[in-house]
């Protein structure tokens, strides 16, 4: 049952995208967003609302699981990039799978462990939020979202190779948004 549950939200989610896609080069983006009104548990005990994405241009979200190897294997650079970021964007993660105290110790073992410093997000019970996270097919995925909450089409599914190949790659879904919003990209060029 829960399996159907989750075809269904995927499907919609899909299909929202796809129906969002524009043909000019800019990113789509939501405009009813969940993540215009949201709050969520962070994994060390605090919230994160729409406020703590209003305050940066871009907000890059990534949602993975302890049980997953692309997701464990891409966390070092995936920190390392997060450092790298300039003042104006931000990288969270989301980890579906925090359930219990076990899995959280789990998921702080592994943040841990890559060097990530940044907020991490667990789903919770606020419905929009909630519903975002029970949307995503498949980890890792990382969504790329403006300072008003929409949601960038087309997210990145999978994992990134390494260092070099998440940066170009995110680096330039951050940049679409920016773009998009007015503002000036950013580069990590020497």
């Amino acid at each position: 049952m829960k399996c159907k549950k989750m075809a269904a939200l995927v499907l919609s989610l899909l299909l929202s995208l796809g129906a969002l896609a524009g043909c000019a080069g800019e990113p789509a983006m939501a405009e009813d967003s969940p993540l215009s009104s949201f709050t969520a548990d962070t994994l060390d005990g605090g919230t994160f609302t729409q406020d703590s994405i209003r305050e940066k241009d871009v907000t890059v979200i990534n949602f993975w699981g302890t049980f997953c190897p692309p997701c464990l294997a891409e966390m070092p650079d995936l920190a390392a990039y997060a450092k790298a970021l300039p003042d104006n964007v931000q990288l969270i993660t989301v980890c579906l799978d925090v359930a219990n105290e076990e899995t959280a110790n789990s998921a702080r073992a592994i943040l841990d462990s890559a060097g990530f410093e940044g907020v991490t997000l667990i789903p919770g019970d606020d419905p929009d939020f909630l519903s975002l996270c029970q949307s995503v097919q498949a980890v890792p995925t990382t969504i790329f979202v403006d300072s008003k909450g929409n949601i960038a089409e087309n997210p990145i599914i999978g994992g990134q190779a390494d260092l070099e190949m998440m940066t170009e790659n995110y680096t330039g879904k951050v940049n679409e948004v920016l773009t998009a919003s007015g503002k000036a990209e950013i580069s990590f060029a020497d």
